[in-house]
């Protein structure tokens, strides 16, 4: 049986490691608990990635890989207004960390990144900034149309995030039904503040 490719093996690696992550957390997925769902010795994993923060580097670019496209079929709609496009970027970061990522993914990401500015000197990779840039271009368009009053992007793009990406944490199909109409209202809420007056 000839061996599998390195990029296959690198990816089969890389989904025993979210799944476990997807189960028991980050704190709770020690190096060989990896090593040991894939079958190899634990000083193998270098070969993949050299620690934890690495390894939740992977994962983002792994889940940002699939955002960055759906980002660009909303970003290409003709039939959106500004606002309604932050809408459905806004809609798919929630669907995408609710019922793609998962809870114990974003509590690692969470938990091993800070902002650029952080005084511990850590960096969010650039993939994640890019794909919040796309968040905030549209919060600017809003802006600059007069749907939205004046207001600073990255904070405001900072907190519609963070509420979208919490439905994670909360949200339950069979207790709470389908996810858009929950996240519509939040949004509305949010909207409801940025307007502009008259």
């Amino acid at each position: 049986m000839p061996p599998k490719r390195s990029a296959e093996r690198h990816a089969e690696v890389l989904d025993a490691a979210i799944e476990l992550i997807r189960q028991k957390g980050i704190d709770g997925t020690s190096l060989q608990d990896i090593a040991d769902a894939v079958g190899i010795k634990k000083g193998s994993l270098n070969t993949y990635f050299s620690s934890k923060e690495e390894l939740v580097e992977l994962i983002q670019a792994r889940f940002t890989e699939v955002a960055e496209r759906e980002l660009r079929i909303i970003g290409e709609r003709t039939d959106l207004t500004p606002d309604q496009r932050l809408r459905e970027l806004l809609y798919f970061h929630a669907e995408h960390c609710t019922l793609r990522v998962s809870s114990p993914v974003l509590v690692g990401f969470m938990q091993l990144w800070t902002s650029s500015s952080s005084p511990g000197g850590r960096h969010q990779p650039s993939v994640v900034r890019e794909y919040q840039r796309v968040f905030e271009d549209a919060v600017a368009q809003c802006a600059r149309k007069r749907i939205f009053r004046k207001i600073d992007p990255v904070l405001t793009v900072n907190g519609l995030m963070g509420s979208m990406s919490w439905c994670a944490f909360w949200y339950n199909e069979d207790e709470h039904g389908p996810l858009r109409p929950l996240v519509d209202e939040i949004i509305d809420m949010a909207f409801d503040g940025l307007r502009a007056k008259g």
